[in-house]
C-alpha cells in the first residue's frame, strides 16, 4: 500500500493550483523524496520549473530538473537529470503549433 500513497502524494503536487508547491515524502527505510514546483503565469503564456530529488536509505541521491514553458502557439521542455554517480542526461523537446 505504500507505493500507492506514495504516487498519491506525487499527483497531488503536480496537479494543485499554480502557486509553488512543496512535498516531502520519507519511505519506511528512511529514503526520502522531495518535490518543489512553481509556477508563474500571465498573459497566455506560462513557466513552471519542477525539481524533484530523492536520497536512498543509503545515502544515494538522484535528481531531476524540468523547465517547461508555453505561449505564442510553442510549448517548449527541458529536462535535467542526474544519477546516484553524477552521470547527467538533458533532453529538449520544442513543439510548435501553427494554422
Amino acid at each position: 500500500m505504500k507505493p500507492l500513497s506514495i504516487l498519491t502524494a506525487l499527483a497531488l503536487a503536480v496537479a494543485l493550483p499554480a502557486a509553488a508547491q512543496n512535498v516531502t515524502i520519507t519511505g519506511g527505510n528512511g529514503g526520502t523524496i522531495q518535490k518543489n514546483r512553481d509556477c508563474v503565469r500571465q498573459a497566455g503564456s506560462a513557466e513552471c520549473a519542477t525539481t524533484t530529488t530523492a536520497t536512498t536509505a543509503h545515502g544515494q541521491t538522484l535528481s531531476k530538473q524540468r523547465l517547461r514553458m508555453t505561449g505564442d502557439g510553442t510549448s517548449s521542455t527541458t529536462v535535467n537529470r542526474t544519477g546516484p554517480s553524477g552521470q547527467t542526461n538533458t533532453r529538449s523537446r520544442k513543439i510548435v503549433v501553427t494554422n
